[in-house]
């Protein structure tokens, strides 16, 4: 099993939080720059159509930064594939573009690919943008759904984990919930796909996953920006009373 999968930092959250308000605080580009200079090997944004949050400005300003433009970290553009979308990506080329179903309505990417899906249109946007783009699908964790992802000439599955994360870490629900993902793992790892993983992982129930499946690289980003905010809230407080009480 490889040692370090890499970690793509999703920036959706800090950008949802700056458009609540409106200017531009918290700074997107400053954020990029901070998980950046911390090790992230990569960044993900997931730009939807109602742009509540990352923006295609945001996409492009974001491509121009000298760790994105040099390939010091990897650019990982999600979401489902319209016609902007999907002509913003062959605009500005990432490193990869995982194509994730989108139900209306939805708050969050609640389910992987599945039968009903448009694979004509999958296998249409991976051939229009490869190689130069590198193509991952948002999967189930279970074997059909990797296995009509792998049709379409993908390079990747993604594989979603809400379900996985909806369970008390180290109970029996957990555990098969690991078992199904590691499962559908090896099954792409002998379709010749690479493995991603993503959705409500956390620092308490990523090393039981960890432990069981050998992924590619992990893509975070609630939890990231929730931790962060509890964590460098009380310093950020200490900063403020010290500067009023000065």
């Amino acid at each position: 099993m490889s040692s370090k999968p890499n970690l793509s930092v999703n920036l959706n959250k800090v950008a949802l939080l700056r458009n609540s308000r409106g200017g531009d605080a918290p700074d997107l580009a400053e954020a990029a720059t901070l998980v950046v200079a911390q090790g992230a090997d990569g960044l993900t944004v997931h730009p939807r159509e109602d742009e509540r949050h990352v923006t295609p400005d945001d996409v492009v300003a974001l491509s121009r930064m000298d760790a994105v433009r040099t390939g010091a970290v990897e650019y990982n553009i999600e979401g489902d594939m319209r016609t902007g979308l999907v002509d913003l990506v062959e605009t500005v080329l990432p490193t990869q573009y995982t194509v994730v179903p989108v139900c209306p309505g939805e708050i969050t990417s609640d389910r992987g690919w599945r039968a009903h899906d448009d694979h004509e249109r999958l296998h249409s946007v991976a051939k229009k943008l490869q190689p130069r783009v590198r193509i991952s699908v948002f999967c189930d964790p279970d074997k059909s759904s990797v296995d009509l992802a792998a049709r379409a000439g993908v390079d990747a599955v993604e594989f979603y984990t809400g379900i996985y994360a909806r369970q008390e870490v180290g109970s029996a629900d957990a555990k098969r919930a690991v078992e199904d993902i590691a499962a559908a793992a090896a099954h792409a790892r002998n379709l010749g796909l690479r493995i991603h993983g993503g959705h409500d992982l956390t620092l308490e129930n990523l090393p039981p996953l960890l432990q069981a499946v050998d992924f590619d690289e992990l893509s975070i980003g609630h939890h990231i920006a929730s931790t962060a905010l509890l964590r460098g809230l009380g310093s950020t407080v200490h900063d403020y009373l010290a500067c009023v009480k000065r």
